[in-house]
């Protein structure tokens, strides 16, 4: 089986939750995720991914609703200490990786920027102020909407190529999708996993991992085998 993931942080390194559920079904990995990417780098590099090769199935865990990203001309003109994607697949997800013979990093494109949106209710620009303005001129729920429509424009497109697809959230945004009932209606929610989120999950166990924001590894492993049962039905 081959098994095309794409996410934030969330879904990146050797604990991660897409090692464990490519384990479980005894599928080779290709995880196109990076830390800070937001939904509209997942949903335009999946489907990019998807027009170049074949996946038997794809697993999409969407990002922080705000997160803004873009892809520029002269991706060297930005910090490459953290907020593209050039520098990130550059570290192949983490130093032991094994990355012969394929390094899923290499399908990774390398022109985006990252804006990671809010951090302790503040906004985190990164990226040299690139999306200060359009934070400064768009409503959280402007970005909601945004986001809602990426999801439901790859959602479209796996489902015109028979593509398998299952999708769920870093965190839990119901009640974000509540305010757009037309959106949240066009969302499958048979190919959405969320009975349980890993984030509330991380919250209700306090296993977080050593930065104290992302899942520990005991949380990840809990929440793939859940996926992978989702999956299994």
């Amino acid at each position: 089986m081959r098994l095309l993931v794409n996410g934030c942080s969330f879904s990146r390194g050797p604990i991660a939750w897409p090692n464990h559920v490519a384990r479980l079904l005894n599928a080779d990995l290709v995880n196109l995720a990076q830390s800070g990417a937001g939904n509209n780098y997942i949903a335009q590099t999946t489907q990019a991914e998807l027009a170049r090769c074949d996946y038997d199935l794809v697993l999409v865990m969407w990002s922080g609703l705000e997160r803004i990203d873009i892809q520029v001309e002269r991706i060297e003109d930005f910090d490459q200490t953290l907020c593209t994607s050039l520098y990130q697949s550059s570290q192949n997800d983490w130093a032991e990786k094994i990355v012969e013979p394929v390094n899923d990093q290499d399908c990774v494109q390398k022109d985006w920027v990252f804006g990671v949106g809010y951090l302790n209710g503040d906004r985190f620009l990164t990226s040299n102020g690139l999306f200060t303005k359009q934070y400064m001129y768009q409503s959280l729920s402007q970005h909601t909407q945004r986001s809602m429509y990426h999801m439901i424009s790859l959602q479209s497109y796996c489902k015109s190529r028979g593509i398998p697809f299952v999708a769920t959230f870093y965190q839990n945004y119901v009640t974000e999708f509540d305010h757009f009932p037309t959106l949240k209606a066009q969302l499958d929610w048979n190919n959405i996993y969320n009975q349980v989120n890993l984030f509330d999950l991380v919250k209700q166990t306090k296993d977080f991992d050593t930065d104290g924001l992302h899942p520990g590894a005991t949380a990840y492993e809990r929440w793939a085998v859940n996926l992978y049962n989702f999956i299994s039905k």
